[in-house]
């Protein structure tokens, strides 16, 4: 059986409200030579008698007995996947009709892109949707991983397209994430080749009131799961570490929520990410916060090449 240009992974876990809209959006791209591979990750709702109504030949199905997480599901997919370019799909999210094709455009033109992100259509709880828009770029390795660590270019899991092979080779993506696990699985990736960030606005970000974006309790326990994979935020990049968590926590005190702020406190305090007190904090905070601004441009990120020197071991 001759292997199709791309393979879509969809996972998915009590999405049967959005599924079907994610899996219309597939089969209707311009670029028809893909597999869908569609991960139930152990749902309880509707979903396994939806998934039994999809004909298509393209699609293929899995499920696990337990649900163990994106991470996982998406790994799932990624060991079924036969395509040469893997392209990442959130159950409550859809492509346009240009996703695939645009994508694959890169990978044939540019042999050392192993990686491409583009931009989006952002819906909000009303149904109405804002563009976010990625600055066009193209990142050597090195570059690639500084701006994934740095949070330069920003990542959501439907944006990415990957080369399987180098996919497979790092492991896929952390089983012990459930929040920024795309991110973290970028950084692994990076040292193996470039990057090529699309202005290209091809899909939409739905909104989900219990999706894990808008689960805004439960982000410093990410942040502390997250720097504990990536340990150079406690020690080499620790303005970072420092950077992400009070912006934690300046969230918590928008939203007024006391007790949740209190919490992080005490969790990001026994991680180690408040090393150094609050002058030290506000310092990094603000020094890292100048950074980001200073290289959000097209013309920035095309003349990144790592982190600044000075930065290093602090």
């Amino acid at each position: 059986m001759t292997a199709p240009r791309c393979s879509v992974i969809l996972p998915t876990h009590n999405r049967a409200n959005t599924l079907p809209r994610a899996v219309a959006s597939v089969l209707a791209q311009t670029m028809a030579d893909f597999e869908l591979i569609i991960v139930d990750d152990a749902s309880t709702d509707g979903t396994a008698a939806l998934l039994k109504t999809l004909t298509d030949p393209r699609i293929r199905i899995a499920r696990a007995e337990r649900n163990q997480g994106p991470s996982a599901a998406r790994n799932t997919g990624l060991a079924m996947a036969r395509a040469p370019v893997v392209a990442f799909l959130d159950s409550d999210d859809l492509y346009l009709p240009e996703r695939l094709a645009v994508s694959l455009a890169v990978f044939e033109h540019e042999p050392d892109v192993i990686c491409t992100l583009c931009s989006a259509r952002r819906e909000d709880k009303t149904g109405q949707g804002r563009e976010v828009l990625l600055q066009a770029a193209r990142l050597s390795a090195p570059a690639f991983e500084w701006a994934m660590i740095c949070d330069l270019v920003g990542v959501e899991s439907t944006s990415i397209t990957v080369s399987r092979e180098h996919a497979a080779a790092i492991g896929g993506f952390c089983p012990a994430l459930r929040r920024t696990e795309d991110r973290e699985f970028l950084i692994r990736l990076a040292p193996r080749g470039a990057l090529r960030v699309l202005p290209d606005v091809l899909f939409a970000k739905g909104w989900s009131t219990d999706g894990l974006s808008n689960d805004w309790a439960a982000a410093g326990r990410g942040l502390v799961d997250y720097v504990h994979a990536r340990p150079e935020l406690f020690g080499r990049y620790r303005k970072l570490g420092h950077y992400f968590a009070t912006k934690i926590l300046v969230m918590h005190l928008r939203h007024r929520d006391l007790p949740t702020l209190l919490a992080d406190l005490r969790r990001f305090h026994a991680a180690g990410l408040l090393a150094g007190g609050p002058v030290q904090l506000w310092r990094d905070h603000s020094a890292v916060r100048r950074y980001r601004r200073a290289h959000s441009s097209a013309e920035a990120l095309a003349g990144l090449s790592g982190p600044p020197a000075d930065w290093i071991g602090e």
